[in-house]
């Protein structure tokens, strides 16, 4: 059968009847990555607040774990995703959830960050005097550390909780998903009509996929633009949000640290396109 036809008003046509398709969005970041701003992008594109709380993650102990929750509750909550709607949460890449979503049109975006500042964010998050806000499931141990020493801790991993690069290689290989979009955080800071608009035409392509032509009215794309730009400056739908900076980590860093992490991390940061080499 051939494809549909477009209609009138983002409309398809199909054997005499018009279907309507709306975005339906899933935001997955590894953790301290600013989710929050893509959240505000989404929130721009999606109308429709009705999935409450609009979160699912993979991992046990509030995703600070490699411990894998049980898939049928992780595939309940995905189905939550329906038309003018946005998910969000911290997903390991598994194949099936890699698979449902796109057999739905799902628009998958993978938010990611420099792993240094991604680091010194947790160590951040894992000692914030609010409980009720920044969530972590036991911060009496590492708020009985030093500054050196907590960072260590997020690095290396503590009694239940994983380390950086244990929990990052579960995420990494939605980087290699071809149909998700790659969200960088630093794109989202420095860089953000152009990530905002490359976004919203990934979110309309996918959002087309198997209905119609993928095209965004050029008026409504600059509309549309305009409006997620404006909307990325606001801080208060972000109940994590501390500094948001890039390359804090040079402040942060001890030697220790610093050999710790390239001893740990490979080469991650040459991969993900943050160094040419490990001599940073």
């Amino acid at each position: 059968m051939p494809p549909a036809a477009p209609g009138k008003d983002g409309m398809t046509e199909r054997e005499g009847a018009q279907v309507e398709r709306l975005p339906r969005i899933y935001l997955n970041g590894f953790p301290k990555s600013g989710l929050h701003l893509a959240v505000l992008m989404a929130r721009t594109i999606t109308t429709d607040p009705s999935i409450t709380p609009p979160w699912t993650g993979s991992f046990a102990r509030n995703a600070w774990s490699t411990q894998w929750l049980p898939l049928e509750p992780i595939m309940a909550e995905l189905r939550l995703i329906k038309d003018d709607t946005w998910l969000k949460g911290h997903m390991g890449w598994m194949p099936t959830a890699e698979q449902y979503l796109y057999w739905h049109g799902v628009s998958v975006a993978f938010i990611y960050r420099d792993l240094r500042d991604v680091l010194v964010s947790q160590s951040y998050h894992v000692i914030d005097e609010d409980d009720q806000k920044f969530f972590h499931p036991d911060k009496d141990i590492y708020r009985a550390m030093g500054h050196e020493e907590r960072l260590m801790a997020c690095l290396c991993g503590v009694g239940p909780y994983a380390g950086l690069f244990d929990r990052w290689e579960l995420y990494a290989p939605w980087l290699q998903v071809p149909w998700v979009f790659p969200l960088r955080y630093e794109d989202m800071m420095e860089r953000r009509e152009e990530t905002a608009r490359a976004f919203l035409r990934y979110v309309w392509d996918r959002t087309a996929w198997g209905y119609a032509e993928p095209t965004v009215p050029e008026m409504l794309e600059g509309q549309y633009v305009e409006a997620m730009v404006k909307n990325m400056e606001r801080k208060e739908y972000s109940t994590t949000f501390r500094k948001g900076g890039s390359g804090g980590w040079r402040e942060e860093f001890t030697p220790r640290v610093k050999d710790e992490f390239k001893a740990r991390g490979g080469d991650w940061l040459v991969r993900l396109g943050y160094e040419e080499d490990d001599s940073w």
